[in-house]
């Protein structure tokens, strides 16, 4: 049983649009449009290259997928689309079936958690007129919706609002004002905005509601007038960034946080599970998944790490292998990319006419060029899907060296110097580092980096002392575990900064091509493409 699920511009303009493929209930690929035709976010964009991608990963072709899953079932012409659009582009139409957006969220996370049973929750912007969905999940019944959270109700429009207002991106640069709260305070009242309720939170209907226009996005829908009114003039995305503005980050961000804690408490308080599953964008607010990870009757937490619309498709394909009766497998490895040749990166390098050399051991010379101060492309076997590089497509650099912080920033990624890098760290030495309970190996939860630990990690602890924390085994990811087995011999930190390999407002890289562009382009010192390297002289 081939199942093949997308999203992609069918409805609304869509953004994140990608594609997945689930065979007899195991994952065989995920992809992502924007990481093919290079274009951020790839809104407005249909997931065609993302689908030739998961069939070549299958050796399939379109004639031998048995259903195509596309989240909107509130969209009363959108299956005339999608047939319209899979004739044209690979002259065959196998059975559509279309699952309302939230549903696809929380199948993408419960499935992939391997839990046998949990409590499930999503919260974004908007899908399918609502903003978030509570359900109950179990290997025998599925996934069971028993709450709705409406759209004008949505977390995600709240947050998404602020950034905006602040002179960020909306849908896409959230992740700043996460960033640039711990520089703030907590001392803007958002009571006039958003106030607690018994079992989670309220919009103030004042400000947040419905209007009888069309949207091209699923933009915040809000009185900008009354916002001016409370908070004042926004920020112009030129203008300096002001204690204000940073304050105003960390005020909204512990209202996020509040409102989250007190949906989950209720939820368990009347569930009594303590395993609990999260999607939907506002799932990668890595911060305020720090305090769920700490509640006490949350023994196990699970973030799908493509939690926004980027893990739509994955949940659609999952949700109908189980509905089909498919016994459905949890998530083996975040690597469900493709897997570049070694002949496409010897064809690279002959396109670019770069010199390359071929260590005996790349794993080795990338921590010998880390810990002698170079930051490093790092590009191997399958790419990761979600919006975090977790080793694959990754740059690296040393974490215990405090300039490198803002010598990644400025010189290779380009962007704002408050933006914090992640560490990825041995598994077997992540609880000696840091205040964790178990394998984080997503990036999806910043944790506490313990007191005697933070001098030793100053370009991966952020300002509040918490890092967003990858843990690396051997057994996910053999080549990168023992980069930074090599790294620890050198430096004596068994861990490396680790950041997405792409610069500012350029998708993460997907070729080797893609790698040696950027590597062109930006302060990179060298890079470890497959088995060769490249370096500046």
């Amino acid at each position: 049983m081939n199942i093949l699920g997308i999203h992609g511009n069918l409805s609304c303009n869509q953004h994140d649009p990608g594609a997945a493929l689930v065979c007899n209930g195991k994952i065989i690929a995920i992809c992502e449009e924007e990481r093919f035709n290079r274009i951020k976010s790839a809104r407005g964009h249909l997931p065609i290259f993302s689908i030739q991608a998961c069939l070549k990963q299958a050796g399939i072709r379109m004639e031998d997928v048995d259903y195509v899953v596309h989240p909107g079932d509130s969209y009363d012409d959108l299956e005339c689309r999608i047939r319209l659009y899979l004739k044209h582009y690979f002259g065959h139409v196998p059975k559509l079936e279309l699952i309302n957006h939230q549903l696809a969220h929380l199948a993408s996370t419960f499935y992939c958690s391997g839990y046998d049973e949990a409590m499930c929750i999503s919260y974004d912007g908007v899908g399918d007129q609502k903003s978030g969905a509570l359900a109950i999940a179990n290997r025998k019944n599925g996934v069971q919706i028993v709450d709705w959270i409406e759209e004008e109700n949505s977390l995600g429009h709240l947050y998404g609002a602020i950034t905006v207002f602040l002179g960020f991106g909306l849908a896409e640069d959230e992740y700043k004002v996460m960033g640039l709260a711990p520089y703030g305070k907590d001392n803007i009242d958002f009571r006039k905005v958003c106030t607690l309720t018994e079992t989670g939170f309220q919009l103030n209907p004042e400000i947040w509601g419905r209007k009888p226009r069309i949207r091209s996005i699923a933009e915040p829908i809000y009185n900008e007038a009354r916002m001016v009114e409370i908070f004042g003039s926004p920020r112009l995305p030129s203008a300096p960034i002001t204690q204000f503005h940073k304050d105003l980050s960390c005020s909204l961000q512990r209202t996020l946080e509040a409102c989250v804690i007190k949906l989950i408490t209720s939820f368990h308080q009347r569930t009594g599970l303590r395993k609990l599953c999260l999607s939907g964008g506002v799932a990668l607010n890595c911060t305020a998944n720090r305090y769920i990870y700490k509640l006490p009757f949350v023994d196990e937490l699970y973030v799908q790490p493509a939690s926004s619309d980027r893990g739509l498709a994955l949940g659609c394909a999952l949700e109908t292998a189980f509905k089909v009766g498919t016994p459905v497998h949890g998530l083996d490895s975040v690597y469900m990319g493709v897997d570049r040749s070694i002949s496409e990166i010897e064809e690279a390098f002959s396109t670019t006419g770069f010199a390359k050399e071929m260590p005996s051991d790349p794993s080795e010379t990338a921590a010998e060029l880390i810990a002698s101060g170079k930051v490093v492309g790092w590009f191997q076997g399958r790419s990761e899907f979600g919006p975090r590089a977790l080793g694959n497509r990754s740059i690296l650099a040393d974490p215990s060296n405090p300039a490198m912080k803002d010598t990644v920033n400025k010189k290779i990624k380009y962007r704002e110097e408050f933006r914090p890098f992640a560490p990825a760290v041995l598994l077997e030495r992540s609880r000696e580092i840091f205040d964790l309970h178990g394998p984080l190996p997503t990036m999806t939860v910043a944790v506490d980096t313990r007191e005697k630990w933070r001098s030793f990690l100053p370009s991966t602890t952020h300002v509040d002392g918490s890092s967003r924390v990858q843990t690396v085994a051997q057994t996910d990811n053999p080549m990168y575990y023992n980069l930074i087995e090599n790294v620890e011999k050198l430096i004596g930190v068994p861990a490396v900064l680790n950041t997405s390999f792409n610069i500012k407002g350029q998708p993460i890289v997907e070729t080797p091509l893609n790698a040696l562009e950027t590597f062109a382009g930006s302060g990179l010192d060298a890079c470890l493409i497959g088995p060769y390297l490249i370096r500046k002289k």
